[in-house]
């Protein structure tokens, strides 16, 4: 980050919610009505649903980032990457939890990331059912505007876990270490997707772990936890975007 100036992030992070706002545009009127659903071929343990609105929305993102930045990179989960090597570029989830918007469960997000030189730099989340929208960068993290924290939970009996989904753990000793947690904290919660994230940063949830995921799942997330106190990382303790698997907490 050391080569991008406060000011020049500062006009990312408006341009970041701009396509978040021009994602609701597309998302909203999609919400709890009869989608078309196709299946991609099998990528995750969980399978991978895809309707009209999650490429429609993701269409209309990467539209205007061309516009208005052509030289900076795109990776997103529906459409091809484009130059994602570039020294900046947007990773892209138009709908995580596209199971729960078919379902018409608002347990759903857009995930707008930005990296700089492959580290992420800036993170939106929007649920547009519920209003909320969760911005993050290095100088601090918000909801609606208003500043938020995780929460500090110093023993585990008394931390609240959220996995999306058990079948994520793919390996035995992912099941393992699954397993105890569910024994040993104070409350699981199952089926909050990216939701669960902002939850985290808000201080409403204190752990999360989860794997077989994809950079889009995750990049977007991680400055809004880190820009809220709290912690990302991979299982092994890489960068989680590389990873494919994530612990965080506050």
């Amino acid at each position: 980050m050391a080569n991008v100036s406060e000011a020049k992030l500062d006009e990312l992070r408006v341009f970041s919610e701009e396509l978040a706002d021009a994602a609701r545009t597309v998302i909203t009127p999609y919400f709890r009505s009869t989608l078309l659903i196709d299946d991609k071929p099998a990528a995750s343990a969980t399978g991978q649903p895809v309707t009209r609105a999650d490429r429609e929305s993701e269409q209309v993102i990467r539209n205007l980032i061309a516009d208005r930045y052509p030289d900076h990179g795109i990776v997103g989960e529906e459409f091809d990457d484009l130059n994602p090597e570039a020294e900046v570029c947007w990773v892209l989830d138009p709908i995580d939890g596209t199971r729960a918007f078919i379902a018409g469960l608002p347990m759903f997000g857009t995930l707008i990331g930005l990296g700089f030189q492959g580290d992420p730099l800036l993170g939106v989340l929007d649920q547009p059912v519920m209003n909320d929208r969760f911005v993050g960068t290095a100088q601090g993290s918000f909801l609606n505007g208003a500043p938020i924290k995780t929460r500090k939970c110093s023993k585990l009996e008394q931390a609240i876990y959220a996995v999306t989904d058990p079948r994520m753990m793919t390996t035995p000793a992912q099941e393992v270490v699954f397993q105890r947690l569910m024994r040993e904290t104070h409350l699981t919660q199952f089926g909050g997707n990216c939701y669960a994230y902002g939850m985290l940063a808000s201080g409403a949830i204190d752990l999360i772990t989860e794997s077989d995921l994809k950079p889009w799942d995750i990049f977007a997330l991680i400055p809004i936890i880190e820009g809220a106190g709290g912690v990302v990382t991979g299982w092994s303790g890489g960068p989680a975007q590389k990873e494919g698997s994530v612990v965080a907490c506050g």
